[in-house]
């Protein structure tokens, strides 16, 4: 029987992992990008993971998807950010050979057959609620049992810098307008959202010994648990680190008057945690500097990314503020900086499988659905090509839960949430981010995999393998004892780590390396974990809890400052409809509970620490 076709629509990282996934799942995939050889591109900062980002790509690559693989394969330079927090929120993080990391993506479809087609989707074929293919451009149909929309920054996008204004989804490509014109007359609503990038230097032009060294962590680590599938590069490189000065400061300020921020010109909201320059400039006023990290592209490039300087102001304007920072006062650019604006579907416009409403077959992924950053698109490539597969193939659609994985934690934010700026994943937004780290990815998410049928051939054999470890680590936890002192009670206190113990206990050296770390994780972090588990039964029961109370929520010192804008300016009833404010997260609903049971609001206790 001929396995149904699922055609995607882009070739960035959502539509990679949509083309895998379908291909896993059972089908055939057709992927429809402008240009072939920009799959995979890393059309902003050359890198993968952070925190709970980082997390995220571990349970993409336990779900069976490409990025942690290629993230491995092309590695310049690896890191474990947040260090100074417990290890549950740690984020890993690569620096990455963005040419390699493209070329690995492109091989990976190959090598899964997926078939890969050079031209623009100019609209949908057939009945919304039964799609029948795509038409390409020059009016040819494209036939197919499913499609992915993953159009990423291309549905209407517009680039800016200073005054000039043209059309492209990143610089030196098009833009999807006919498409976009197709969706909103099939009943898609369009809202616009904004990111932008840096300008590229050339860096043999800047002189390092004025800025900060930065090196690695080490280069042990890799993101896939199966292994290294396409080797690694043939070097490593350092990144630096420089800051923006008053004189700086003053450069944008000046052109203030030819920013589209500020003239009108753009529109839609920029990503808050990831701000321009500029944006920088007027939100922090107080700040006298801001730290900006100078990061090779790759092996074989010219050119350093400056990371924190994303802008869209004019070339001049540019070169001023480049050339202010130590180590930069002979700088060459190399590409210049700008800003896109692009179109999103607003939520209501899908649900929690992806699917789009009053369709049976039409799935979105990526950043129309709302996001930004390379993760978040790949998780949701990833389930909205598994759940294309499965329309096509007559099966059940599958929803992920918050509960086993940050992949839920994302698709429930972006579709139950109203959203006023691009989503970022953060490990506040999870209830049990405790549960929720990139050490067990692999033994929470492999169960999924096998269930969804996106699992790779033999994952269920190493599952087997990671249960026994993980049974072995914990039983010997238990039963190794000295001087009357249990290594499982010993490996509560916070300052004891794996060494502490394996120095105490040299038995334990004979386990398996990271399921000991997830075991002894596991009972450090057991009680609170329970603990929050009880806070989120607290906080179903307590929906309809009133906030009335509450005079100014600018006040409430328990929560983020984020959280106390969103909720002044809603001015929520209850603490339902607080949790369904944008930028409102779960730690800020606990704040408000404490907050409540401090102030006489709600008995104390309610919020179940």
């Amino acid at each position: 029987m001929k396995a149904p076709i699922v055609i995607v629509v882009g070739g960035g990282h959502a539509g990679a992992e949509a083309a895998l996934a379908a291909v896993r799942a059972g089908a055939s995939a057709v992927l429809v990008t402008f240009d072939i050889g920009r799959i995979g591109e890393m059309s902003c900062n050359p890198a993968i993971g952070g925190v709970a980002k980082g997390t995220l790509v571990r349970e993409i690559d336990a779900l069976g998807g490409a990025m942690g693989e290629c993230a491995d394969g092309s590695a310049l330079q690896f890191r474990m950010l947040n260090r100074s927090r417990g290890p549950a929120v740690w984020g890993p993080r690569v620096q990455s050979d963005a040419a390699l990391y493209s070329k690995l993506v492109r091989k990976s479809l190959e090598e899964a057959g997926v078939i890969l087609v050079e031209d623009e989707v100019t609209a949908l074929s057939g009945p919304t609620e039964r799609l029948s293919g795509v038409r390409l451009s020059g009016g040819r149909l494209l036939a197919g049992d499913a499609v992915v929309i993953a159009a990423g920054t291309f549905l209407r996008g517009v680039l800016f810098r200073g005054r000039q204004k043209w059309r492209g989804g990143r610089t030196g490509d098009g833009s999807s307008f006919a498409l976009a014109d197709d969706l909103e007359r099939r009943g898609f609503a369009l809202g616009r959202f904004k990111t932008g990038t840096p300008p590229r230097l050339a860096g043999t032009s800047l002189d390092y010994s004025e800025m900060e060294l930065q090196c690695e962590d080490g280069p042990g680590f890799l993101f896939s648990f199966r292994g290294r599938r396409f080797g690694a590069p043939s070097a490593r490189m350092p990144c630096w680190v420089t800051r923006t000065t008053g004189k700086t400061r003053r450069a944008a300020m000046s052109a203030f008057g030819e920013s589209p921020l500020f003239t009108g010109g753009i529109t839609g909201r920029g990503p808050r945690y990831c701000p321009s320059f500029e944006d920088k400039v007027v939100r922090f006023p107080e700040r006298s500097e801001h730290v900006v990290f100078v990061e090779p592209v790759g092996i074989d490039s010219p050119l350093v990314y400056l990371n924190g300087l994303s802008t869209s102001l004019p070339e001049q304007a540019q070169i001023e503020m480049i050339r202010s920072l130590p180590g930069c006062s002979e700088a060459r650019v190399a590409r210049w900086g700008y800003a896109v604006e692009y179109g999103y579907f607003l939520p209501g416009g899908f649900d929690g499988t992806l699917r789009a409403a009053g369709s049976e077959n039409l799935f979105f992924a990526g950043q129309i659905c709302g996001t930004t950053g390379y993760e978040e698109a790949a998780a949701l490539g990833l389930l909205a090509g598994r759940n294309a597969a499965a329309a096509a193939l007559g099966k059940p659609l599958f929803e992920p839960d918050q509960a086993w994985g940050y992949i839920g934690v994302l698709v429930s934010d972006v579709t139950c949430r109203g959203l006023d700026e691009p989503y970022r994943l953060f490990s506040s937004r999870a209830w049990s981010r405790l549960h929720l780290r990139e050490d067990n990815a692999p033994l929470r998410c492999l169960p999924w995999a096998l269930e969804m049928g996106v699992a790779r051939p033999g994952d269920a054999d190493l599952l087997a393998v990671l249960e026994q470890d993980a049974d072995k680590a914990r039983s010997a936890l238990e039963s190794c004892s000295a001087e009357g002192v249990r290594a499982l009670d010993l490996c509560r206190r916070p300052e004891i780590d794996e060494r502490d113990l394996v120095e105490r206990y040299p038995e334990l050296a004979e386990l398996d390396r990271e399921s000991f770390r997830s075991a002894v994780l596991d009972e450090k972090y057991r009680g609170y974990v329970d603990r929050a588990a009880r806070r989120m039964e607290t906080w179903r029961r307590l929906h309809g809890l009133s906030l009335n109370s509450i005079g100014d929520f600018r006040s409430v010192e328990e929560i983020s400052w984020e959280a106390r804008e969103a909720l002044e300016r809603a001015r929520p009833s209850n603490l339902g409809e607080a949790s369904a404010l944008p930028g409102v997260r779960p730690s800020d609903i606990d704040g408000l509970l404490v907050h409540l049971a401090r102030t006489g609001g709600v008995p104390r206790g309610t919020h179940g620490s």
